[in-house]
């Protein structure tokens, strides 16, 4: 038996009513809204572009729109055959030229894309190849600095490196000239003068080694004095130089080179103590008119109108002296000066040490007068003097009488009183162009310079009434002296015979009574006439 529609289950039309609910459903959800969307998209898409784009734009839009109002208005709903046929071709009649014209555009968009990417490969194809000609012109750009450095750079690197090459020789006499304002150049211009400061120090060093070596060379104190002033004033320009010394006392500063008597410091050395050169002082370098005022000025240096300079001259920590320079303000010449004075200190200290030990060697000790060996050597030394300018030269042997009775009856250290009183007279009672030694024990040897003979005697009766009238303190005793003279070419032709002459006429003094002048008498016959008094 056939079952009745309501119990064979669901037939044709509820599936047809499901899939058409379904497809509403899409309709309303997914279609309508991405239709919206995709109008809008097209219209931001097309802004801008020919007004025929644009219409063809809007006439989709007409169409969705009446599509839409026929969608909404439920035209589409199921219903007679004759209505659906009728909504069918409604909906043709809208979609069909919405159809052609999506189509179209479809097309038109195809082609466009097409004309899109030929242009494309246009413009990839121009740009690689600007790219290409680009990257050639930066190839050869570089090739062309790279040449020019070459032909600028190398060159002069080169030239450096030969020119550090002699400089490490030791060939400072050339000179480098950069050009140029790169870093190259500042190597060079830095190179150059390196080397202008090496020559500098060279020329510097090679100056000292000058200095030290001719100071080694100076026989007397005022020889190395006059070498270090001319030394330091050659080095260093507008300057001048002023050595002063400790005497041997230490008691006084004195010039050791000469000084200006127009120059403030001639005055202020006069009588100078060592304490008052602050440099001798303190044992150290000191400088004056500085910009700011010392809180202790030199007494010595202070009045100068130019910047000073002093070094103290050091030797196994004794100042024997100082170095006084007179420069230009704003010089450096500290480590100069005192190089040169480390250098010159010991010269000049040995110079002293020696003069001192010369002066001590040909000194007696008691009397402060020349010993027998200077005696000797003066007497050699003015005879040849006199033979070569064929002057007279007299010589007067003093005895004083009885001495050895003062040692005997008063002692030693009496006679030895005597002894000093008598060189103190017979030094004031010559000139100063004589000369009087200790000869030996209580004789001295007077010489008489350009003198005749009866000349000496006169000078030889002066000195004996001088000792004469020697009065001793605290010492009743008569000191008298007796006196031989002898003259050369007169008496004899040498100075061993002179002084055996005069020796014969002291022995003659002594033997007529003594406290007596007797001249040499040859075998020839008695002595010469007088001669005019001396000057």
């Amino acid at each position: 038996m056939r079952r009745g529609p309501d119990q064979a289950g669901e037939g044709p039309g509820d599936h047809e009513g499901d899939l058409r609910s379904g497809l509403e459903a899409e309709l309303g959800e997914e279609t309508a809204p991405a239709v919206q969307r995709g109008l809008e998209e097209l219209r931001q898409v097309h802004t801008g572009d020919p007004p025929d784009e644009l219409a063809r734009v809007e006439r989709l839009a007409e169409a969705w729109v009446r599509f839409e109002r026929l969608w909404r208005s439920g035209a589409l709903d199921p219903g007679p055959a004759a209505a659906e046929r009728a909504t069918a071709a409604r909906v043709a009649a809208i979609l069909e030229p919405a159809t052609e014209l999506a189509a179209e555009m479809a097309a038109i968009e195809t082609e466009e894309a097409r004309e899109s990417q030929a242009r494309a490969q246009a413009t990839y194809g121009a740009a690689r190849s600007r790219i290409l000609l680009l990257s050639a012109a930066a190839v050869l750009v570089c090739l062309l600095i790279a040449m020019a450095l070459v032909r600028n750079l190398v060159p002069r690197l080169r030239s450096y490196s030969s020119f550090a090459g002699r400089v490490a020789d030791g060939q400072l006499g050339e000179r480098l000239t950069p050009r140029g304002g790169d870093e190259v150049a500042d190597l060079g211009r830095a190179l150059d003068l390196m080397v202008g400061r090496r020559e500098g120090q060279r020329a510097y060093e090679e100056a000292q080694a000058e200095f030290a070596d001719t100071m080694q060379l100076s026989e007397t104190e005022t020889e190395a004095h006059e070498l270090l002033k001319r030394h330091l004033e050659r080095s260093i320009d507008g300057s001048r130089v002023t050595v002063l010394n400790r005497n041997n006392s230490a008691d006084r500063l004195e010039p050791a080179t000469a000084v200006d008597p127009a120059c403030p410091l001639h005055d202020s050395l006069q009588g100078a103590k060592p304490r008052t050169c602050l440099a001798v002082r303190f044992g150290r370098g000191h400088q004056s008119g500085l910009e700011r005022e010392p809180l202790l000025r030199c007494q010595v240096c202070g009045q100068l109108p130019d910047a000073t300079t002093c070094e103290p001259l050091l030797v196994g920590g004794q100042v024997i002296g100082s170095v006084l320079v007179d420069h230009p303000a704003g010089t450096d010449i500290g480590p100069r000066i005192r190089d040169s004075v480390m250098q010159a200190a010991p010269v000049l200290a040995n110079l002293r040490n020696l003069a001192i030990a010369e002066i001590r060697a040909a000194t007696d000790v008691l009397t402060g007068l020349p010993n027998n060996r200077s005696v000797q050597d003066t007497l050699r030394r003015m005879v040849a003097q006199a033979s070569r300018s064929v002057s007279p030269l007299s010589a007067a042997l003093l005895d004083l009488d009885h001495f050895e009775h003062v040692n005997d009856a008063h002692g030693h250290s009496r006679g030895d009183e005597v002894l000093a009183a008598v060189a103190a007279t017979l030094r004031s009672s010559l000139r100063e162009s004589d000369f009087v030694g200790r000869y030996g024990g209580e004789e001295f040897l007077i010489l008489l310079p350009d003198t005749g003979k009866q000349q000496a005697r006169t000078v030889a009766e002066k000195v004996r009434a001088a000792v004469e009238a020697i009065v001793l303190s605290n010492l009743e005793l008569r000191v008298t002296a007796s006196l031989g003279v002898a003259s050369l070419p007169d008496d004899c032709s040498d100075a061993d015979s002179l002084v055996r002459a005069a020796d014969r006429a002291l022995y003659a003094a002594k033997g007529r009574g003594r406290n007596r002048v007797e001249l040499f008498e040859s075998q020839r016959g008695p002595a010469p006439d007088p001669e005019p008094s001396r000057p």
